[in-house]
């Protein structure tokens, strides 16, 4: 690989304040990077792709932003309709208005729905995800 081939667009921490690098890189060298390991600086990091998706802050549903909501405030965790810090839900109440949403369209095949919206295993989320994968043209 060369240096050329690789760009650095920016760094974020998550909340567990480990920093994350997003690099642009052309085909070739993502099919040579990917599912493996990469050391930068002293540092041996994990390789992965960067797929982010809109989640509003008011609905807690996928592809819109808090300022182009129409929908009325939904807790991200119970599905209620009140704000989040004000949810007294227990984890086993908890229920997933993304999951639910597909499950009133899709009568054929349903999804569990006990889990947040901010759950990272979401089946809603992990289709999203796929659909932007295989939408890429890498």
């Amino acid at each position: 690989m060369e240096e050329r081939d690789i760009t650095a667009k920016f760094i974020y921490r998550t909340k567990r304040n480990t920093r994350n690098v997003v690099i642009e890189v052309n085909s070739h060298t993502r099919k040579k990077i990917m599912n493996s390991r990469m050391k930068i600086g002293w540092v041996i990091c994990r390789v992965d792709d960067y797929l982010h998706v809109n989640r509003c802050f008011k609905c807690s549903r996928f592809n819109h932003r808090l300022t182009d909501c129409r929908r009325e405030e939904t807790c991200s965790l119970c599905t209620g309709k009140h704000k989040l810090r004000e949810c007294t839900s227990s984890p086993n109440d908890y229920k997933c208005i993304n999951c639910i949403t597909y499950n009133k369209y899709n009568h054929s095949k349903t999804i569990c729905t006990n889990h947040s919206s901010l759950d990272k295993n979401c089946p809603s989320l992990q289709a999203l995800l796929m659909k932007y994968r295989q939408n890429t043209d890498y």
